[in-house]
């Protein structure tokens, strides 16, 4: 276990996370009624990613078209957040990723992270709930999303 991996596990048992070490050095842990995990790159000690995996099952392969329009439109409306579909798998996962020079900077922005990802969650479903199946393989967005992500949220 790396310096910055025993340093965020200390800190997330403080504040009643219960974390576990996971085989691949990562840090797994529970917050409301979601599973969490922190990833480490080995090679950038600077690089953190914090995740919500696997918060929406996408049930039909049919779906999996609105799945992956819900995740670009959250991923565009809320900030620093990525929704991811792995279509394989039909999983959804938030991530935040961040830079810090160390546990210190990500523990005092870590109550920020946790709201983004569940923001970011609540906008998928809400999308995913309000669009209907399409006919087409094609997932539009319209004018003003396009500005909003080239000009920023």
């Amino acid at each position: 276990m790396t310096a910055h991996a025993e340093r965020l596990m200390e800190f997330l048992a403080s504040e009643g996370y219960r974390p576990t070490l996971r085989p691949d050095g990562g840090i797994a842990f529970k917050h409301d009624a979601g599973h969490y995990l922190i990833r480490f790159d080995p090679r950038d000690d600077q690089y953190y990613a914090i995740a919500y995996p696997d918060f929406w099952r996408v049930a039909a392969a049919e779906e999996l078209t609105r799945a992956l329009r819900a995740a670009n439109r959250a991923t565009i409306g809320i900030k620093a957040v990525k929704l991811i579909v792995f279509e394989e798998e039909r999983q959804v996962w938030a991530t935040v990723e961040a830079f810090a020079s160390g546990p210190a900077e990500v523990e005092a922005m870590f109550p920020h992270f946790l709201g983004v990802l569940q923001a970011g969650a609540a906008r998928f479903a809400e999308e995913m709930r309000a669009s209907e199946p399409l006919e087409s393989g094609r997932i539009d967005l319209a004018r003003g999303e396009v500005a909003r992500f080239q000009h920023g949220n």
